[in-house]
């Protein structure tokens, strides 16, 4: 750990440089990178935040498959909530 604080001045509109070495120490510095920044009672965490894109209920595969398994039944779902509550009722 450092023992000397790192400073960067705050531009009129807000925004702040973060230092070479906390980008480094981070693994920050690619254009749309995103940071997180935790109030807590002593001062401010930030923090690199890794953003995934959230997963789909059912592969493209896994829904046609469903698709046709809802098609025998004469009942076409066209979501995956919708298919897992009547599912819930069976």
């Amino acid at each position: 750990m450092r023992n000397k604080m790192l400073i960067s001045r705050v531009s009129s509109r807000g925004q702040v440089t973060i230092p070479a070495e906390v980008r480094k120490v981070l693994h920050i510095g690619e254009k749309g990178d995103m940071i997180g920044f935790d109030i807590r009672e002593d001062g401010v965490l930030m923090k690199r935040l890794i953003v995934t894109e959230p997963e789909e209920d059912f592969s493209e595969e896994e829904w046609e498959k469903l698709e046709k398994l809802a098609n025998k039944k004469g009942k076409l779902y066209t979501n995956a909530k919708d298919f897992l509550a009547s599912l819930e009722e069976l």
